[in-house]
């Protein structure tokens, strides 16, 4: 029996710099949370206290996730690099608004700077993990 090709979103030295950025996206993650998310919004469409917390129950469920989808099935074996994708999921919610989108005090700007900030220091601190 032939072993399938899976697609690995392990970093290595071959990639470069947008290769590795890309790779620290957990899309399959943040793919379901917006699909989970539709689905909620129209299942508990005016009754907002308990569509914001199954949008924050379904956020940290999908986080916690993360590492274990990343490690199990996209092989990712770098610590550093489940931490940064683990990490990256609540910051692109809040870019996109998630279940922060109804917390009085945020302001959609607020993800649009926390995204480059965290696309610029992602390798930083993996370079400094990897030594």
């Amino acid at each position: 029996m032939q072993k399938e090709n899976i697609m690995t979103r392990s970093i290595n030295s071959a990639d470069n710099y947008f290769s590795q950025v890309l790779k620290y996206i957990p899309t399959e993650i943040i793919l379901a949370y917006v699909s989970i998310e539709g689905i909620l919004v129209t299942a508990y469409k005016g009754k907002l206290g308990p569509l914001e917390a199954m949008l924050l129950y379904v956020a940290i469920g999908l986080m916690a996730l993360t590492p274990l989808w990343l490690w199990r099935v996209m092989g990712v074996k770098s610590l550093a690099q489940l931490f940064l994708s683990t990490l990256s999921f609540p910051l692109w919610l809040f870019a996109m608004g998630g279940p922060f989108a109804y917390m009085n005090w945020y302001e959609p700007a607020l993800g649009s700077i926390a995204l480059p900030f965290f696309t610029l220091l992602a390798p930083i601190i993996t370079g400094r993990l990897a030594r």
